[in-house]
Protein backbone atom coordinates (compact mmCIF):
# COMPACT_ATOMS: atom_id res chain seq x y z
CA UNK A 1 0.00 0.00 0.00
CA UNK A 2 1.46 3.64 -1.05
CA UNK A 3 2.03 6.14 1.17
CA UNK A 4 0.11 8.40 -0.30
CA UNK A 5 -2.84 5.64 -0.57
CA UNK A 6 -2.70 5.38 3.57
CA UNK A 7 -2.87 9.31 3.69
CA UNK A 8 -5.80 9.17 1.24
CA UNK A 9 -7.00 6.40 3.43
CA UNK A 10 -6.92 8.04 6.80
CA UNK A 11 -7.02 11.81 6.32
CA UNK A 12 -3.46 11.77 8.03
CA UNK A 13 -0.70 14.20 7.48
CA UNK A 14 2.81 13.40 6.34
CA UNK A 15 5.69 14.43 8.81
CA UNK A 16 8.10 13.18 6.78
CA UNK A 17 9.03 10.54 3.92
CA UNK A 18 8.32 9.72 0.88
CA UNK A 19 4.44 9.37 -0.40
CA UNK A 20 5.14 6.87 -3.24
CA UNK A 21 7.17 4.31 -0.88
CA UNK A 22 5.04 1.05 -0.97
CA UNK A 23 4.20 -0.38 2.67
CA UNK A 24 4.34 -4.16 2.63
CA UNK A 25 3.92 -5.36 6.10
CA UNK A 26 1.64 -3.86 8.57
CA UNK A 27 1.62 -4.91 12.54
CA UNK A 28 0.57 -3.22 15.95
CA UNK A 29 3.66 -5.80 17.83
CA UNK A 30 7.19 -4.93 17.78
CA UNK A 31 7.88 -8.59 17.92
CA UNK A 32 6.79 -9.45 14.71
CA UNK A 33 8.00 -6.28 12.89
CA UNK A 34 9.63 -7.11 9.30
CA UNK A 35 12.50 -5.19 7.37
CA UNK A 36 10.27 -2.15 6.11
CA UNK A 37 6.58 -2.43 7.41
CA UNK A 38 4.31 -0.21 9.56
CA UNK A 39 4.19 0.11 12.78
CA UNK A 40 0.89 0.70 14.50
CA UNK A 41 0.58 1.69 18.18
CA UNK A 42 -2.60 1.16 19.68
CA UNK A 43 -3.24 2.60 22.54
CA UNK A 44 -4.88 -0.48 25.17
CA UNK A 45 -5.94 -0.57 28.79
CA UNK A 46 -2.70 -0.64 30.36
CA UNK A 47 -0.57 -0.05 27.30
CA UNK A 48 0.13 2.07 25.00
CA UNK A 49 2.05 1.45 21.71
CA UNK A 50 3.49 4.99 21.10
CA UNK A 51 6.20 4.29 23.78
CA UNK A 52 7.69 1.19 21.83
CA UNK A 53 8.09 3.83 17.93
CA UNK A 54 11.67 3.61 18.84
CA UNK A 55 11.99 0.20 19.61
CA UNK A 56 9.89 -0.34 16.23
CA UNK A 57 12.08 1.52 14.24
CA UNK A 58 15.28 -0.26 15.69
CA UNK A 59 14.02 -3.84 14.49
CA UNK A 60 13.65 -2.26 10.97
CA UNK A 61 10.12 -0.85 10.51
CA UNK A 62 9.90 1.90 7.56
CA UNK A 63 7.25 4.01 8.68
CA UNK A 64 4.42 4.75 11.69
CA UNK A 65 1.59 5.84 11.99
CA UNK A 66 0.84 8.03 15.02
CA UNK A 67 -1.54 9.98 17.13
CA UNK A 68 1.73 11.59 18.52
CA UNK A 69 3.97 14.25 17.03
CA UNK A 70 7.38 12.52 16.54
CA UNK A 71 10.31 13.84 14.66
CA UNK A 72 11.99 10.83 12.55
CA UNK A 73 13.20 12.57 9.28
CA UNK A 74 14.79 9.32 7.35
CA UNK A 75 11.25 7.49 7.81
CA UNK A 76 7.59 7.26 6.91
CA UNK A 77 5.55 9.01 9.51
CA UNK A 78 2.07 9.97 9.68
CA UNK A 79 0.22 11.95 11.99
CA UNK A 80 -3.61 10.94 12.73
CA UNK A 81 -6.11 11.35 15.24
CA UNK A 82 -6.82 8.14 16.22
CA UNK A 83 -4.43 4.96 15.02
CA UNK A 84 -6.84 2.38 15.63
CA UNK A 85 -9.56 4.40 13.42
CA UNK A 86 -6.74 4.48 11.00
CA UNK A 87 -6.16 0.41 10.88
CA UNK A 88 -9.60 0.48 10.26
CA UNK A 89 -9.61 2.94 7.89
CA UNK A 90 -6.60 2.00 5.86
CA UNK A 91 -8.06 -2.15 5.86
CA UNK A 92 -11.36 -0.38 4.14
CA UNK A 93 -9.50 1.38 1.53
CA UNK A 94 -7.72 -1.37 0.61
CA UNK A 95 -10.55 -3.93 0.39
CA UNK A 96 -12.33 -1.10 -1.54
CA UNK A 97 -9.54 -0.06 -4.33
CA UNK A 98 -8.07 -3.51 -4.67
CA UNK A 99 -10.12 -6.64 -7.48
CA UNK A 100 -10.73 -8.85 -4.98
CA UNK A 101 -13.39 -11.51 -4.09
CA UNK A 102 -14.37 -12.03 0.06
CA UNK A 103 -15.24 -14.11 1.58
CA UNK A 104 -16.67 -13.63 5.55
CA UNK A 105 -17.46 -16.52 7.76
CA UNK A 106 -19.41 -15.93 11.44
CA UNK A 107 -20.99 -18.68 13.94
CA UNK A 108 -21.09 -19.79 17.19
CA UNK A 109 -19.06 -22.73 16.54
CA UNK A 110 -17.05 -23.96 13.91
CA UNK A 111 -15.47 -20.46 11.75
CA UNK A 112 -12.08 -21.83 12.29
CA UNK A 113 -12.83 -25.26 11.02
CA UNK A 114 -14.98 -23.64 8.18
CA UNK A 115 -12.60 -21.19 7.33
CA UNK A 116 -10.11 -23.94 6.72
CA UNK A 117 -11.85 -25.66 4.36
CA UNK A 118 -13.15 -22.58 2.74
CA UNK A 119 -9.20 -21.87 2.10
CA UNK A 120 -9.02 -25.52 0.91
CA UNK A 121 -11.49 -25.66 -1.76
CA UNK A 122 -11.07 -21.84 -3.33
CA UNK A 123 -7.46 -22.56 -3.43
CA UNK A 124 -7.85 -25.07 -5.88
CA UNK A 125 -8.59 -22.65 -8.64
CA UNK A 126 -7.13 -19.33 -6.85
CA UNK A 127 -4.86 -17.45 -5.16
CA UNK A 128 -6.11 -17.09 -1.69
CA UNK A 129 -5.45 -15.09 1.50
CA UNK A 130 -7.18 -16.04 4.77
CA UNK A 131 -7.44 -15.18 8.42
CA UNK A 132 -4.31 -16.66 10.78
CA UNK A 133 -4.94 -18.09 13.86
CA UNK A 134 -7.65 -15.88 16.07
CA UNK A 135 -7.46 -12.20 13.70
CA UNK A 136 -10.63 -12.23 13.91
CA UNK A 137 -11.81 -8.74 15.64
CA UNK A 138 -11.64 -5.50 15.37
CA UNK A 139 -7.97 -5.33 15.40
CA UNK A 140 -6.99 -8.84 13.38
CA UNK A 141 -9.51 -8.38 10.89
CA UNK A 142 -8.21 -5.64 9.65
CA UNK A 143 -4.57 -6.79 9.66
CA UNK A 144 -5.73 -9.99 7.70
CA UNK A 145 -6.67 -7.66 4.97
CA UNK A 146 -3.53 -5.41 5.01
CA UNK A 147 -1.38 -8.88 4.18
CA UNK A 148 -2.98 -8.85 0.89
CA UNK A 149 -0.79 -8.84 -2.43
CA UNK A 150 -2.19 -10.18 -5.44
CA UNK A 151 -4.44 -12.71 -4.03
CA UNK A 152 -7.71 -13.18 -5.94
CA UNK A 153 -9.80 -14.08 -2.95
CA UNK A 154 -9.89 -13.27 0.75
CA UNK A 155 -11.04 -16.13 3.62
CA UNK A 156 -11.99 -13.66 6.64
CA UNK A 157 -13.22 -15.26 10.03
CA UNK A 158 -15.40 -12.50 11.83
CA UNK A 159 -15.47 -13.17 15.68
CA UNK A 160 -17.90 -11.75 18.55
CA UNK A 161 -19.10 -11.03 21.59
CA UNK A 162 -21.65 -8.47 21.73
CA UNK A 163 -24.21 -6.87 18.89
CA UNK A 164 -22.71 -4.34 16.78
CA UNK A 165 -19.25 -6.01 16.33
CA UNK A 166 -19.81 -8.20 13.25
CA UNK A 167 -21.43 -4.77 11.63
CA UNK A 168 -18.31 -3.11 12.30
CA UNK A 169 -16.28 -5.44 10.64
CA UNK A 170 -19.21 -6.76 7.89
CA UNK A 171 -18.36 -3.18 6.81
CA UNK A 172 -14.52 -3.61 6.41
CA UNK A 173 -14.76 -6.21 4.67
CA UNK A 174 -17.65 -6.02 2.40
CA UNK A 175 -18.09 -9.70 1.77
CA UNK A 176 -19.35 -11.08 -1.30
CA UNK A 177 -19.72 -14.37 -0.14
CA UNK A 178 -21.63 -14.86 3.98
CA UNK A 179 -20.98 -17.69 5.79
CA UNK A 180 -23.03 -18.15 9.15
CA UNK A 181 -22.17 -21.67 10.59
CA UNK A 182 -24.45 -21.99 12.95
CA UNK A 183 -26.26 -19.97 15.96
CA UNK A 184 -25.58 -21.85 19.43
CA UNK A 185 -24.36 -20.46 22.98
CA UNK A 186 -21.56 -18.90 22.31
CA UNK A 187 -21.33 -15.48 24.43
CA UNK A 188 -24.98 -15.87 25.82
CA UNK A 189 -23.49 -14.80 28.77
CA UNK A 190 -23.53 -11.40 27.35
CA UNK A 191 -25.68 -11.47 24.74
CA UNK A 192 -28.59 -13.04 26.78
CA UNK A 193 -30.54 -15.35 24.32
CA UNK A 194 -30.12 -17.02 21.09
CA UNK A 195 -32.06 -14.70 19.56
CA UNK A 196 -29.84 -12.24 20.44
CA UNK A 197 -26.83 -14.14 19.15
CA UNK A 198 -28.49 -15.01 15.64
CA UNK A 199 -29.14 -10.89 15.22
CA UNK A 200 -25.83 -10.45 15.85
CA UNK A 201 -24.62 -13.16 13.45
CA UNK A 202 -27.18 -11.34 10.85
CA UNK A 203 -25.62 -8.10 11.04
CA UNK A 204 -22.79 -9.62 8.35
CA UNK A 205 -25.66 -9.42 5.53
CA UNK A 206 -25.14 -5.82 6.11
CA UNK A 207 -21.97 -5.72 4.23
CA UNK A 208 -22.72 -7.72 2.07
CA UNK A 209 -22.46 -6.78 -2.36
CA UNK A 210 -25.10 -5.58 -3.89
CA UNK A 211 -24.57 -9.10 -5.65
CA UNK A 212 -23.87 -10.61 -2.51
CA UNK A 213 -24.61 -14.10 -1.60
CA UNK A 214 -25.44 -15.55 1.63
CA UNK A 215 -24.90 -19.47 2.76
CA UNK A 216 -25.98 -20.88 6.11
CA UNK A 217 -26.37 -24.49 7.98
CA UNK A 218 -29.62 -25.03 7.51
CA UNK A 219 -30.27 -27.77 9.90
CA UNK A 220 -29.49 -25.36 12.60
CA UNK A 221 -33.32 -24.24 14.02
CA UNK A 222 -33.04 -20.38 13.96
CA UNK A 223 -31.15 -20.59 10.85
CA UNK A 224 -33.59 -21.82 9.29
CA UNK A 225 -36.06 -19.14 10.11
CA UNK A 226 -33.90 -16.73 7.74
CA UNK A 227 -35.41 -15.45 4.58
CA UNK A 228 -33.99 -14.23 1.91
CA UNK A 229 -34.10 -10.43 1.83
CA UNK A 230 -32.16 -8.65 -0.97
CA UNK A 231 -29.85 -11.02 -1.37
CA UNK A 232 -29.32 -14.77 -2.48
CA UNK A 233 -29.12 -17.45 -0.24
CA UNK A 234 -27.88 -20.95 -0.17
CA UNK A 235 -28.77 -23.41 2.09
CA UNK A 236 -27.07 -26.39 3.10
CA UNK A 237 -27.62 -29.67 5.55
CA UNK A 238 -30.09 -32.88 5.68
CA UNK A 239 -32.58 -31.01 5.19
CA UNK A 240 -34.66 -31.87 1.72
CA UNK A 241 -35.30 -28.62 0.37
CA UNK A 242 -31.19 -27.75 0.76
CA UNK A 243 -29.35 -26.73 -2.55
CA UNK A 244 -26.70 -28.84 -0.97
CA UNK A 245 -28.01 -31.89 0.65
CA UNK A 246 -25.77 -34.45 2.69
CA UNK A 247 -26.85 -38.00 2.92
CA UNK A 248 -25.60 -41.69 3.52
CA UNK A 249 -23.05 -39.91 6.23
CA UNK A 250 -20.30 -41.98 8.17
CA UNK A 251 -18.48 -41.19 10.27
CA UNK A 252 -15.21 -42.92 11.10
CA UNK A 253 -12.52 -42.38 13.55
CA UNK A 254 -10.59 -40.21 12.24
CA UNK A 255 -12.36 -39.18 8.54
CA UNK A 256 -15.89 -39.16 7.19
CA UNK A 257 -17.44 -39.47 4.07
CA UNK A 258 -21.01 -38.21 3.04
CA UNK A 259 -22.80 -38.04 -0.26
CA UNK A 260 -23.89 -34.56 -1.81
CA UNK A 261 -26.85 -33.92 -3.58
CA UNK A 262 -26.45 -30.89 -6.22
CA UNK A 263 -28.51 -30.12 -8.71
CA UNK A 264 -29.86 -33.88 -9.40
CA UNK A 265 -26.61 -35.34 -9.24
CA UNK A 266 -25.23 -37.05 -6.33
CA UNK A 267 -21.44 -37.00 -5.52
CA UNK A 268 -19.10 -38.94 -3.14
CA UNK A 269 -17.80 -36.44 -0.53
CA UNK A 270 -14.62 -37.53 1.90
CA UNK A 271 -13.47 -35.31 4.71
CA UNK A 272 -9.78 -36.04 6.69
CA UNK A 273 -11.69 -35.38 9.70
CA UNK A 274 -14.04 -36.95 12.30
CA UNK A 275 -17.64 -35.09 13.41
CA UNK A 276 -21.07 -34.69 11.68
CA UNK A 277 -20.35 -31.04 12.45
CA UNK A 278 -17.15 -31.12 10.10
CA UNK A 279 -19.62 -32.78 6.97
CA UNK A 280 -21.93 -29.53 7.84
CA UNK A 281 -18.61 -27.12 7.34
CA UNK A 282 -17.65 -29.03 3.99
CA UNK A 283 -21.04 -28.86 2.51
CA UNK A 284 -20.76 -24.62 3.29
CA UNK A 285 -17.23 -24.62 2.16
CA UNK A 286 -18.36 -26.45 -0.95
CA UNK A 287 -21.32 -24.02 -1.51
CA UNK A 288 -18.68 -21.12 -1.16
CA UNK A 289 -16.84 -22.75 -4.16
CA UNK A 290 -19.61 -23.42 -6.27
CA UNK A 291 -20.43 -19.36 -6.04
CA UNK A 292 -16.88 -18.84 -6.48
CA UNK A 293 -17.38 -20.43 -9.72
CA UNK A 294 -15.34 -23.20 -9.09
CA UNK A 295 -16.65 -26.85 -10.22
CA UNK A 296 -18.02 -29.16 -7.93
CA UNK A 297 -15.80 -31.29 -8.44
CA UNK A 298 -12.67 -29.18 -7.47
CA UNK A 299 -14.56 -27.81 -4.58
CA UNK A 300 -14.70 -31.70 -3.46
CA UNK A 301 -11.03 -32.13 -3.95
CA UNK A 302 -10.02 -29.29 -1.86
CA UNK A 303 -12.12 -30.68 0.84
CA UNK A 304 -10.16 -33.70 1.17
CA UNK A 305 -7.01 -31.74 1.41
CA UNK A 306 -7.99 -29.46 3.93
CA UNK A 307 -5.69 -28.99 7.11
CA UNK A 308 -7.38 -28.22 10.52
CA UNK A 309 -6.14 -25.32 12.27
CA UNK A 310 -4.05 -26.53 15.55
CA UNK A 311 -5.87 -27.42 18.79
CA UNK A 312 -8.85 -27.55 16.91
CA UNK A 313 -9.02 -31.65 17.39
CA UNK A 314 -5.79 -32.21 16.55
CA UNK A 315 -5.05 -36.30 17.15
CA UNK A 316 -1.90 -36.46 18.63
CA UNK A 317 -0.16 -39.86 18.49
CA UNK A 318 1.68 -41.03 21.98
CA UNK A 319 3.75 -43.74 23.51
CA UNK A 320 1.95 -47.05 25.06
CA UNK A 321 -0.82 -46.27 21.68
CA UNK A 322 -2.17 -43.40 23.80
CA UNK A 323 -4.36 -41.12 21.97
CA UNK A 324 -5.11 -37.13 22.75
CA UNK A 325 -7.36 -35.29 21.05
CA UNK A 326 -6.53 -31.19 21.61
CA UNK A 327 -9.48 -29.19 21.45
CA UNK A 328 -7.96 -26.56 24.00
CA UNK A 329 -8.60 -23.81 21.92
CA UNK A 330 -11.95 -22.83 23.19
CA UNK A 331 -15.32 -24.35 24.20
CA UNK A 332 -19.47 -23.58 24.69
CA UNK A 333 -22.22 -25.82 24.84
CA UNK A 334 -22.40 -27.25 21.30
CA UNK A 335 -18.51 -27.62 20.37
CA UNK A 336 -18.19 -29.48 23.76
CA UNK A 337 -21.37 -32.03 22.45
CA UNK A 338 -19.62 -32.19 19.11
CA UNK A 339 -15.81 -33.29 20.67
CA UNK A 340 -17.51 -35.84 22.63
CA UNK A 341 -19.15 -37.31 19.75
CA UNK A 342 -15.71 -37.87 18.35
CA UNK A 343 -14.72 -39.13 21.26
CA UNK A 344 -17.28 -41.87 21.83
CA UNK A 345 -16.39 -43.40 18.53
CA UNK A 346 -13.21 -45.29 19.46
CA UNK A 347 -13.91 -48.09 20.94
CA UNK A 348 -11.01 -48.51 23.76
CA UNK A 349 -11.05 -46.13 26.99
CA UNK A 350 -12.56 -43.30 26.67
CA UNK A 351 -11.39 -40.25 29.06
CA UNK A 352 -12.75 -36.83 28.82
CA UNK A 353 -10.80 -34.08 30.56
CA UNK A 354 -12.94 -30.99 30.44
CA UNK A 355 -13.18 -27.37 32.08
CA UNK A 356 -15.29 -24.65 32.36
CA UNK A 357 -17.15 -22.97 29.87
CA UNK A 358 -16.77 -18.91 30.55
CA UNK A 359 -19.29 -16.41 29.45
CA UNK A 360 -22.15 -18.12 30.13
CA UNK A 361 -23.26 -15.86 32.84
CA UNK A 362 -27.06 -16.89 34.73
CA UNK A 363 -26.81 -20.45 31.77
CA UNK A 364 -23.63 -21.68 33.56
CA UNK A 365 -25.02 -23.96 35.76
CA UNK A 366 -27.38 -25.07 33.06
CA UNK A 367 -25.01 -25.55 30.44
CA UNK A 368 -22.80 -27.40 32.39
CA UNK A 369 -24.65 -30.09 34.21
CA UNK A 370 -26.05 -30.53 30.37
CA UNK A 371 -22.62 -31.69 29.22
CA UNK A 372 -22.21 -33.82 32.25
CA UNK A 373 -25.43 -35.50 31.00
CA UNK A 374 -24.12 -35.58 27.51
CA UNK A 375 -20.82 -37.27 28.84
CA UNK A 376 -22.97 -40.61 30.24
CA UNK A 377 -24.84 -40.29 27.29
CA UNK A 378 -21.77 -40.71 25.03
CA UNK A 379 -21.16 -43.65 27.87
CA UNK A 380 -17.59 -41.89 28.10
CA UNK A 381 -15.72 -44.20 30.67
CA UNK A 382 -14.38 -41.56 32.79
CA UNK A 383 -14.58 -37.45 33.55
CA UNK A 384 -12.25 -35.48 34.35
CA UNK A 385 -13.21 -31.79 35.33
CA UNK A 386 -11.31 -29.13 36.35
CA UNK A 387 -12.49 -25.54 37.09
CA UNK A 388 -15.17 -23.89 39.63
CA UNK A 389 -18.36 -23.92 37.00
CA UNK A 390 -17.15 -27.81 36.11
CA UNK A 391 -18.22 -29.31 39.51
CA UNK A 392 -21.69 -28.93 37.91
CA UNK A 393 -20.57 -31.07 34.93
CA UNK A 394 -18.97 -33.35 37.08
CA UNK A 395 -22.13 -33.72 39.70
CA UNK A 396 -24.42 -34.82 37.37
CA UNK A 397 -22.19 -37.34 35.53
CA UNK A 398 -21.86 -38.65 38.81
CA UNK A 399 -25.53 -38.95 39.09
CA UNK A 400 -26.02 -41.11 35.41
CA UNK A 401 -22.92 -43.23 37.19
CA UNK A 402 -19.96 -41.76 35.42
CA UNK A 403 -16.95 -42.27 37.43
CA UNK A 404 -15.66 -38.89 37.50
CA UNK A 405 -13.17 -36.68 38.96
CA UNK A 406 -13.14 -33.36 40.04
CA UNK A 407 -10.18 -30.35 40.66
CA UNK A 408 -9.42 -27.15 41.50
CA UNK A 409 -6.69 -26.18 39.01
CA UNK A 410 -4.76 -28.01 36.52
CA UNK A 411 -1.36 -29.38 38.67
CA UNK A 412 -4.12 -30.94 40.70
CA UNK A 413 -5.12 -32.89 37.68
CA UNK A 414 -1.86 -33.68 36.58
CA UNK A 415 -0.70 -34.99 39.85
CA UNK A 416 -3.69 -37.29 40.19
CA UNK A 417 -3.49 -37.97 36.02
CA UNK A 418 0.31 -39.23 36.83
CA UNK A 419 0.44 -43.60 36.63
CA UNK A 420 -3.23 -43.40 36.13
CA UNK A 421 -3.61 -43.62 32.33
CA UNK A 422 -3.59 -47.27 30.47
CA UNK A 423 -2.31 -48.17 27.28
CA UNK A 424 -4.96 -47.74 24.41
CA UNK A 425 -6.27 -44.40 26.17
CA UNK A 426 -7.82 -41.80 24.36
CA UNK A 427 -8.11 -38.85 26.14
CA UNK A 428 -10.08 -36.22 24.91
CA UNK A 429 -8.89 -32.08 26.44
CA UNK A 430 -12.04 -29.42 26.16
CA UNK A 431 -12.54 -26.32 27.58
CA UNK A 432 -12.14 -22.49 27.24
CA UNK A 433 -9.11 -20.89 26.50
CA UNK A 434 -8.87 -19.17 29.33
CA UNK A 435 -8.35 -22.43 31.12
CA UNK A 436 -5.14 -22.80 30.09
CA UNK A 437 -5.87 -27.41 29.27
CA UNK A 438 -2.80 -26.86 27.03
CA UNK A 439 -0.81 -26.94 30.00
CA UNK A 440 -2.27 -30.32 31.01
CA UNK A 441 -1.43 -31.39 27.29
CA UNK A 442 2.31 -30.84 27.42
CA UNK A 443 1.95 -32.98 30.30
CA UNK A 444 1.28 -35.88 28.53
CA UNK A 445 2.90 -34.90 25.39
CA UNK A 446 6.62 -34.68 27.25
CA UNK A 447 5.27 -37.69 30.00
CA UNK A 448 4.42 -40.44 27.12
CA UNK A 449 7.02 -38.64 24.35
CA UNK A 450 7.45 -41.80 21.69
Amino acid sequence: MLIKEIIEATGGMLLSGNINDDIHGFTQDTRQIQQGDMYIPLIGENNDGHQFIEQAFEKGAGAVITSQVIDYPKKNVILVPDTLQALTDMAAYLREHRHVKVVGITGSVGKTSTKDMIYAVVSTQYHALKTLGNYNNHIGLPLTILRHRDEEVMVLEMGMNHLGEIRHLTKIAKPDVAVITNVGTAHIGELGSRENILKAKMEIVEGLSSQGVLIINDDNDLLHGVEENGYRMIRVGKNEDCQLRAHHIQLLLEESYFDLDYQNQTYHVHVPVSGEHFVTNALLAIAVGLSLKIDIKKCIAGIEQFELTQKRMDVIELAQDIKVIDGTYNANLDSMKSSLDVLAQYPQRKIAILADMLELGEYTQAFHEEVGEYVAKKHIDQLWCVGQASQWMALKAQEHGVETYHFENNQQLIDALKNHLQDHDVILLKGSNGMHLQEIVEYLKETYKK
